[in-house]
């Protein structure tokens, strides 16, 4: 069912809309180590400009879970994912700010993917603890984020995460840093472990 609505999902997430301009979730996503039959939590799931291209890649045995806490683009993705008839997308509401926000058991993704999320909240640590928490042994974080280099475009400059500021939440929760992403003049972008 994926394949055949490979043209819709391409017009769900094509890169002329807003909010991909910048970011090609495709490419990005085509570069990663996604297998077929792998668990995906896409925190801060958005409109689904992520989700979408990795449900596609993991295939009707992988499991996405496209987590969110604004109502209104989780029911844009569940209309979109019935629209598509995608069978391997679950959406939830939750409240990554809390402990076990993500409702997930431990150790049962293998890949957390936060994109353009962790600045829009106050407890970043505790969503940091959240997505090693649900991590399996060999899990991935796919996080990339707003560079704090001056710009017209973006959120407001002090809403913005410092590298270095990220790099000892990253080390103070314990995870390590598997490599690091070049993904342009407005982002920053990491592969972590735990």
């Amino acid at each position: 069912m994926i394949e055949e609505n490979k043209i819709q999902l391409e017009q769900i997430v094509a890169p002329s809309t807003f909010g991909t301009q910048f970011l090609n979730p495709q490419k990005i996503v085509a570069q990663l180590e996604m297998r077929p039959g792998m668990k995906v939590a896409h925190f801060g799931c958005g409109t689904g400009y992520f989700t979408f291209p990795i449900a596609g890649k993991i295939g009707e045995k992988g499991t996405i879970w496209a987590l969110d806490i604004l109502e209104h683009k989780i029911e844009l993705i569940r209309s979109n994912t019935k629209v598509l008839g995608l069978g391997n997308v679950i959406v939830k509401r939750v409240n990554l700010e809390k402990p076990n926000g993500s409702g997930l058991e431990d150790g049962s993704a293998d890949w957390v993917v936060m994109v353009n999320m962790l600045y829009q909240n106050s407890r970043q640590n505790q969503i940091l603890g959240e997505a090693k928490r649900i991590l399996n042994s060999t899990g991935r974080i796919l996080l990339i984020d707003w560079k704090t280099a001056s710009g017209s475009f973006g959120p407001e400059m002090h809403t913005r995460i410092a590298k270095e500021d990220l790099l000892k939440m990253i080390r103070k929760n314990g995870l390590g840093i598997a490599q690091e992403l070049e993904i342009g003049q407005l982002y920053f972008g990491m592969i972590l472990t735990k």
